[in-house]
């Protein structure tokens, strides 16, 4: 098959850029916004995250299972990088508005455009995180493209993490309800671009095989298949416990520092890691196999991120190298992980005999918003069980509780995914025969 060009590999980037857009403003900052400026308490909040993501265990794999069946002039996948991008930036607009309502129907207000956003981000993103397995059969050039993604997806990250806060105050000259909901309009419309960037370049070149439609046999093949299963319990730990520095860093910064102002530089130089380590990845993809990438990058983040426990609050420079270095180490595991979809997808076809490719992908894509939903429900309830309360001197309890989210506990959850990613089971050795037979397969299946 023809070797992607680097503004192939670009192309399909703009999509998580996109992606990030709205889901780093969604794990940075929204916790916040609803306790701080929404108003509502925090322990309501971790149970809207809890809630929201039940009904993504439903809607992941219903939405992998319709592209799998999509057909249309853009093929399976592309044509969801066209329609659904003006929805989702209408709903990510509202979900940062606070209506003049009484309390009870603000609350229905936040899980109505809350749920619906997650929604509208799985109808986009499985899509999105089903194409490399459509766009190249080279494990390499996949793990490549896992690189570019991850390496466009935290510059989109960067560019919420560093502007968010000052257009926050441009927008709303002291009124924080009206500059978060305009710096979501302007976020929007970046994402919105860049997602039509990416439907307009990326190309599904893999040809699908002849197979049966039968949802009772895609569903019992992936649920059976080891690899699936891996990939969604190293997932859960990642997304769940080492996000929690983002969605507890404006309470660190808030309370602990005394400077809210340096939460901006944190997340930068947060986003500055990730994509540093996304970029080194792409290299270190040539010479070792993406499972033993992401148990190496999990085990030096948690070696990292543990020392914010000691480091003393005004060592800002010792802080932000510490989330640096830690970013990085989670970017070459994160990206890895993120090669792991398309991987993932040919092991059970290989398995199988089944191309399943949109349900393979939701291993990946549930683990990811089920991760940040828990992360949100866990320092939600904790800081409610600790008794925070917004805008006040927080106790010691709070105080311990918010370090403790920002150093020892995510530290613990970059543990859990290296032991678990021992046990996925496409080595390089299995990664080599496996892409060899299935060239074999697709072209016996194109010419019967």
């Amino acid at each position: 098959m023809k070797k992607l060009s680097f503004f192939d590999k670009v192309s399909y980037g703009f999509g998580d850029l996109a992606s990030n857009v709205v889901f780093t403003a969604v794990g940075t900052y929204l916790m916040f916004f609803y306790t701080d400026v929404f108003g509502i308490s925090a322990a309501l909040v971790g149970t809207l995250f809890f809630v929201t993501r039940m009904w993504d265990a439903i809607s992941d794999p219903i939405m992998g299972m319709i592209g799998d069946r999509t057909k249309s002039r853009f093929g399976k996948f592309r044509p969801y990088l066209l329609y659904v991008p003006i929805p989702l930036a209408i709903v990510a607009v509202l979900t940062f508005t606070t209506p003049n309502l009484d309390e009870s129907d603000k609350i229905i207000w936040a899980f109505v455009t809350y749920i619906l956003l997650m929604t509208l981000y799985t109808a986009i993103n499985i899509p999105y995180s089903s194409l490399p397995a459509t766009i190249s059969d080279s494990p390499v050039e996949r793990g490549q493209m896992a690189s570019f993604r991850m390496v466009l997806a935290f510059s989109g990250a960067l560019l919420v993490n560093a502007s968010t806060l000052p257009l926050v105050e441009f927008f709303g000259n002291g009124n924080k309800q009206q500059g978060f909901q305009f710096t979501m309009m302007f976020l929007s419309v970046i994402m919105v671009v860049t997602f039509w960037l990416c439907f307009s370049r990326v190309k599904e070149r893999v040809p699908m095989i002849k197979q049966s439609s039968s949802l009772k046999e895609d569903f019992a093949v992936v649920i059976n298949n080891r690899a699936w299963w891996v990939t969604i319990l190293m997932g859960i730990p990642l997304f769940t416990f080492t996000i929690m520095p983002f969605a507890v860093g404006m309470y660190y910064f808030t309370y602990i520092v005394g400077d809210a102002s340096k939460a901006g530089m944190f997340f930068t130089m947060a986003s500055l890691g990730m994509i540093a380590g996304s970029a080194l990845m792409s290299q270190l993809v040539k010479r070792f196999s993406k499972r033993s990438l992401v148990i190496t990058g999990a085990l030096l983040s948690m070696c990292c991120i543990s020392n914010l426990y000691w480091v003393d609050p005004s060592n800002m420079y010792l802080i932000y190298a510490v989330i640096f270095f830690n970013q990085l180490s989670k970017g070459i595991a994160a990206s890895s992980l993120w090669g792991l979809v398309a991987d993932t997808a040919d092991y059970v076809e290989w398995k199988s005999g089944r191309r399943v490719v949109g349900l393979s992908t939701s291993s990946a894509t549930f683990s990811h918003k089920f991760g940040m939903g828990l992360s949100g429900a866990f320092v939600g309830i904790g800081l409610s069980m600790a008794g925070y309360q917004a805008g006040v001197e927080q106790s010691a309890e709070s105080l311990q509780m918010i370090l403790l989210f920002m150093s020892v506990i995510p530290a613990f959850g970059a543990g859990c995914v290296a032991f678990i990613a021992y046990f996925y089971p496409i080595t390089q050795d299995v990664e080599d025969t496996m892409q060899s037979e299935l060239r074999v397969a697709r072209e016996a299946n194109q010419t019967n």
